[in-house]
Formats: structure tokens, C-alpha cells, sequence
């Protein structure tokens, strides 16, 4: 056996130029020099392609032409991917000389892994940002615990990715990452992080929003959506017929507070507008929830064991009361 496949690194990138420098380099300097970089542009307007070409001529580009969003940008560079391994990884990250060696090397030696995650550091190293997101049964991720998902860079052999019929294009962003590492356990394969695999992630947009607990409408619109359809793929009937009117209570308290807080249009542009989509995809979901539930090789019960069973948005509305509402994301999905 070669013990140094090909490794596909993806990197999605929409408008951000400044940070492909510093990405691409630090990936071509690493120890493990086998790979290949597929950059995915949804239609950037700050000339990313330009710059790559001209800077990176042995990296794959394709050239989407507008936003189609994470999940379709990523299947669609996995089509085009030649290696063993995927390494689906964001553009304003610098990556440490031996975190693909590390994750290769994981996966390698642990054929009941299916998925690895990262150690993921502030730029200044200073700071561990994430490794690994525990969530609740409902799928919100909250805090430190078991975990259940990874996020920012995720890395697969390419046949399972496959076997798990790669990300749900119907989910633009925000969670597409947790529903494959969902469908992952369901497969039967763990979800693991590599702490010695570290990389450094531009972190201040995120801090900024979290210590205000900023949000926006269409990214709450994409959460629900997104949380809700994993929900209704993934769970077990028994489960779901138990997890959904809990979801639905949890959404309808959620909408109250925000009424009284004075911001009530939340309700309609955001939870109406996830559920008549829902409804709107319902026979998409169906098949896809035929295909997983068929395939599947672990229990709801056993899949409960990761998952943390209060709900984290409750626990994340009590320690830092109800989100402010900022500037809107551009939504083009379909």
C-alpha cells in the first residue's frame, strides 16, 4: 500500500483574496507533499481567480460564476478531486507544516474513524478556537463535551464521501457540515479531531458576533432550514415522531421572545420562511431520508450518546439572553 496517497485539498472561496496567500503557501510547505489544491470560486468579485492563476498556476480552478453556495461548491470539487483522501478546508486559514501529514496518518491507522477534524487556533496561536463541536440532540452546537462534528476543515476518504453521497446541496450554509458527520455515525464510522493536526484560523468576525451574540435574519432562516431537514433525514421515526414537536415548542418560545423584545419580524422572515421551505422540499427529503435510514448501521440510541440531551439553545439563551439582529448575508441559494 502507498503510504502517501493523494490528497485533495478543496478550498471554497467567495470574495476572499487576501487571505490566499498565506493559505496556499502554508499548505505547499507542509511535510506531506503529495497533494493536490482544487480552489472552488462562487463568484467572486475581488478577482480571486485572477490572482490564483497567476500565482498558483498548478492549482485546479473552477470557476462558478456566482454563488451557489458551500455545499454545491464543495461536491463540485470533489468531482473534480483525483485523491484517495478530501480535505475540505476554508481559505483564511494557515496551515501547520504537519496537519495533513497527521491527518493522513490517522485515518491510515484508524479504518473505524471516518471523519477528522482539526485543533484550530487563533493566527497568534495564542488561543484555541475550536477543536470539535459537541451539540444537542436537536443539533445546535453548544459548548465543550463529546464531539459529534467538525467544522472549518473536515477530512474523508474519498470513497466513504461518497458512500455518504457528499454534502446536502440543498443546504447553502451553516450546518452542512454537522449532516455529514451526522450521516457519518449513522454509517458507523467515528468523527474524531487530531489535536497534534493545528492550523490557524482568522478568528475576529467570529469573536466579534459571538461576545454580542449577533445573528442576522437569513442566517437564522439557514439555520432552522439546515436544522430541521437534518433533523428529518437522519432520526429514526420513533425519534423524530418524539424530537420534532419538542423542536417545534422550542421555535414557537423562541419567536415569542423575540416579539416581546421588539424585534417580531424575525417570525416570519426567518422560522415561517424555514418551514414553507421545508415544506417546499418535503419529497427532496423524503428520498434522501429513504437512502440514509436504509444505509444506516447504528441506532438513534447509540447516536444519542454523543449528543448532549438539553436543549443548547435554551442553555445559550440563558447565558447570553435573546440575539441582536445585524447586517444580512446575501441568501442565492435555490
Amino acid at each position: 500500500m502507498n503510504d502517501k496517497p493523494l490528497v485533495s485539498v478543496i478550498i471554497v472561496n467567495f470574495n476572499g483574496k487576501k487571505y490566499l496567500r498565506r493559505c496556499f503557501e502554508s499548505l505547499l510547505a507542509g511535510t506531506y507533499k503529495n497533494i493536490e489544491i482544487i480552489f472552488v470560486d462562487n463568484g467572486s468579485s475581488d478577482a480571486s481567480i485572477e490572482f490564483v492563476r497567476e500565482n498558483f498556476p498548478h492549482v485546479t480552478v473552477i470557476d462558478n460564476q456566482s454563488n451557489l453556495g458551500l455545499s454545491i461548491a464543495s461536491n463540485r470539487g470533489a468531482q473534480a478531486a483525483k485523491g484517495a483522501y478530501l480535505f475540505f478546508y476554508n481559505n483564511d486559514t494557515i496551515a501547520d507544516e504537519r496537519l495533513i501529514e497527521k491527518l493522513t496518518r490517522k485515518l491510515q491507522e484508524e479504518p473505524a474513524t471516518g471523519i477528522c477534524g482539526c485543533r484550530t487556533l487563533t493566527y497568534d496561536g495564542k488561543t484555541v478556537i475550536n477543536e470539535g463541536v459537541h451539540c444537542d440532540i436537536f443539533g445546535y452546537p453548544y459548548g465543550k463535551g463529546e464531539i459529534f462534528y467538525v467544522d472549518a476543515a473536515i477530512f474523508i476518504r474519498r470513497d466513504l464521501f461518497e458512500r455518504l453521497g457528499g454534502f446536502d446541496e440543498k443546504m447553502f450554509l451553516y450546518g452542512e457540515d454537522r449532516d455529514i458527520c451526522w450521516r457519518c455515525w449513522l454509517y458507523g464510522y467515528a468523527v474524531k479531531v487530531v489535536p497534534e493536526a493545528v492550523f490557524y484560523h482568522d478568528s475576529a468576525c467570529i469573536s466579534e458576533d459571538l461576545r454580542a451574540y449577533i445573528t442576522s435574519l437569513n442566517k437564522r432562516f439557514l439555520g432552522e432550514y439546515n436544522a430541521m431537514r437534518s433533523l428529518l433525514k437522519n432520526y429514526s421515526l420513533p425519534f423524530l415522531v418524539a424530537i420534532m414537536p419538542l423542536y417545534i415548542a422550542i421555535n414557537i418560545a423562541e419567536a415569542f421572545a423575540f416579539i416581546v423584545s421588539g424585534q417580531p419580524e424575525v417570525f416570519g422572515k426567518a422560522y415561517l420562511k424555514a418551514y414553507a421551505q421545508l415544506l417546499r422540499d418535503l419529497a427532496d427529503i423524503r428520498e434522501k431520508r429513504r437512502i440514509i435510514q436504509r444505509e444506516r448501521k447504528i441506532s438513534d440510541f447509540e447516536l444519542l450518546r454523543h449528543m448532549m440531551k438539553i436543549s443548547g439553545k435554551l442553555r445559550l439563551l440563558f447565558k447570553m439572553g435573546i440575539p441582536h439582529f445585524g447586517k444580512d448575508i446575501k441568501y442565492t441559494g435555490n
